[in-house]
């Protein structure tokens, strides 16, 4: 198992490797879309695009501003189109197969979970989810946009600045990510702390609702009795 996952992983940083040297800020720009957009971001790793544009932008004489912005604009883009899609079709989705996911997003921007609107756009799964559980909960606009605008900024900085500082060190002349073993053990050990973290706020946002709802029932009179 741990040898095919590092094969997939080599494959995966070696295909963008090559679509960002071909298409280069068009790329970046249509990887943070993808992968901010509810159903897509589950299958583009659009992080890695931002950290691998960092790591190559001064090599494929590409400006990093420019890089950096179109990196913005598609997380942007695409967690507002994914709020769009939770605001307005969030409840004809809560009896299909995909009520787990949005419970999951719902959970990520309940209650005191709040806090984690600026952060969930650090990790692959919960980037995707978030903005799209925050349309659900019909979310004011007010509210969101300036926490979710600014967690896409925060983690593109550390994505691309972790390409331009770390990338070279990080992988190899053709484009995949070291052997080391303590490098790619810390990278499963970050998503598994990281899905601890989600997990845990989903079942303290689902025990809070089931409080709520069995007070709800509790503070409802009985009808009169005829």
């Amino acid at each position: 198992l741990p040898i095919f996952i590092n094969w997939v992983t080599d494959q995966v940083f070696l295909l963008l490797n090559a679509l960002f040297t071909q298409y280069g800020t068009i790329i970046v720009f249509f990887a943070a879309l993808s992968e901010a957009t509810v159903g897509l971001g589950l299958l583009v790793p659009g992080i890695i695009m931002i950290f691998l544009a960092g790591a190559y932008a001064e090599e494929q004489q590409l400006g990093l501003a420019t890089l950096f912005l179109a990196a913005n604009a598609g997380t942007v883009l695409g967690d507002t189109l994914s709020y769009g899609l939770g605001r307005w079709g969030g409840e004809r989705l809560r009896g299909t197969r995909f009520g787990p996911a949005l419970r999951m997003g719902e959970a990520l921007v309940s209650g005191h979970a709040r806090w984690l609107i600026p952060f969930y756009h650090l990790n692959s799964v919960s980037r995707t989810l978030g903005p799209f559980g925050a349309g659900a909960l019909r979310m004011p606009l007010r509210y969101w946009i300036p926490l979710d605008y600014f967690g896409a900024v925060l983690a593109n900085v550390i994505y691309m600045g972790a390409g331009v500082i770390f990338g070279r060190a990080l992988l190899t002349p053709e484009g995949t990510l070291q052997e080391h073993p303590a490098l790619r053990l810390g990278f499963i050990v970050a998503a598994v702390v990281w899905a601890f973290l989600v997990r845990r706020e989903f079942q303290k946002s689902r025990a809070e609702r089931r409080a709520d709802a069995a007070h709800t029932v509790v503070a409802t009179p009985a009808p009169p009795a005829e």
